[in-house]
C-alpha cells in the first residue's frame, strides 16, 4: 500500500531477499566463517539465537554457497521426533528406503555416508533446525551419526541450529559426550544501533530507494523497540512506513514509529 507512495520497486521489508542481496552484518559474516569451517573440517557445531536474529539467513547463505559436487547437504526441521523417526528422515534425505528399526536405519545411513565419502569424496552436512526441540534420546544418538568408524574418522558435518535454550540442554550431564565433541559454537544477537541503521538503508536500497526515508529519531525508536532483532526491525519498519504514507509524510519520524508500535500491540 505504500510501495507506490515512496517509489519502491518491491516490498522493502517482506521475506528475505535473494542470497546476493542478503545483509552482511559483521556478526553474520563471522557466523558464516564458523559454519564454513564446520563443513570443511566435518565438525560438530551449534548455532543459536533468539527468533529473528538471523539463523535462517545464515543457513540460507551457507546452503547457497555449498558446491553440490563437494557437499551433500541434508536439512531437517521436524525435530520433535523419536530416534527411529529421525533415522528414517535422514535415510529418506539420502534417497534411501526407510527401514523398520532404528538400528537398521542407522546401519543403512552409515553405509551410505561412508560410500559418499570414499567413492565420491563428498562431505555429508546434516543440519537439524529447531534443535532445541530434540529429545534427549535423539541428542544422545548424534555422537553415533557423527563418528562411527574404528579410527574415529568423521564423515559427517553436523550443525544444530536453535534457540538459546539449546546451549543449556547440551550442558546436561548425560549429554557430556556430545557436548565435548562440539568445536563450533556461535550465538546470534541483536544488531547494534549503527548496524541497525545500515540494515534499514540496505533493505530500502534493495527495494529501489536510495534516499533516506527514516529520520535519525525514527531509527533510534526502531532500534530501541526492536532491540536490534532483524525480524522485529522488519515488522516495525513496515508498519511505520504505512503510518507515514497514511499521513502523506515524505519521511518516517519517531511519532510514526511510536504509532506503529502502539497499533502492533493493540
Amino acid at each position: 500500500m505504500y510501495t507506490t507512495v515512496f517509489g519502491f520497486t518491491r516490498h522493502p521489508f517482506g521475506p528475505d531477499p535473494e542470497s546476493d542481496h542478503l545483509f552482511r552484518a559483521p556478526q553474520l559474516d563471522e557466523a558464516h566463517s564458523r559454519l564454513r569451517y564446520l563443513v570443511e573440517h566435518r565438525a560438530l557445531g551449534v548455532l543459536t539465537g533468539e527468533p529473528g536474529t538471523g539463523k535462517s539467513t545464515a543457513l540460507r547463505r551457507l546452503r547457497d554457497e555449498l558446491h553440490p559436487e563437494q557437499v551433500r547437504a541434508l536439512y531437517i526441521h521436524d525435530t520433535e521426533v523419536s530416534p527411529r523417526d529421525l533415522c528414517q528422515q535422514i535415510a529418506l534425505e539420502l534417497g534411501l528406503e526407510a527401514q523398520i528399526s532404528r538400528a537398521q536405519s542407522l546401519r543403512t545411513i552409515q553405509h551410505e555416508v561412508r560410500r559418499l565419502a570414499t567413492e565420491r569424496r563428498l562431505t555429508v552436512l546434516l543440519v537439524l533446525d529447531e534443535a532445541q526441540n530434540l529429545r534427549p534420546q535423539v541428542l544422545a544418538l548424534l555422537c553415533t551419526l557423527v563418528s562411527f568408524d574404528w579410527d574415529a574418522t568423521r564423515h559427517v558435518a553436523l550443525l544444530l541450529a536453535g534457540q538459546v535454550g539449546l546451549r543449556q540442554r547440551l550442558r546436561m550431564a548425560h549429554l557430556e559426550a556430545l557436548d565435548q565433541r562440539i568445536t563450533v559454537r556461535f550465538n546470534l544477537t541483536g544488531l547494534d544501533r549503527e548496524t541497525t541503521q545500515s540494515y534499514l538503508e540496505h533493505r530500502l536500497e534493495v527495494a529501489g530507494v536510495t534516499r533516506p526515508l527514516f529520520c535519525q529519531p525514527a531509527i533510534e525508536a526502531i532500534f530501541s523497540a526492536s532491540q536490534g532483532i532483524m525480524r522485529r526491525i522488519d515488522t516495525l519498519a513496515h508498519h511505520s512506513l504505512a503510518v507515514a504514507a497514511t499521513k502523506k509524510a515524505q519521511i518516517v519520524d519517531a511519532d510514526h514509529v511510536l504509532q506503529a508500535a502502539q497499533e502492533m500491540r493493540s
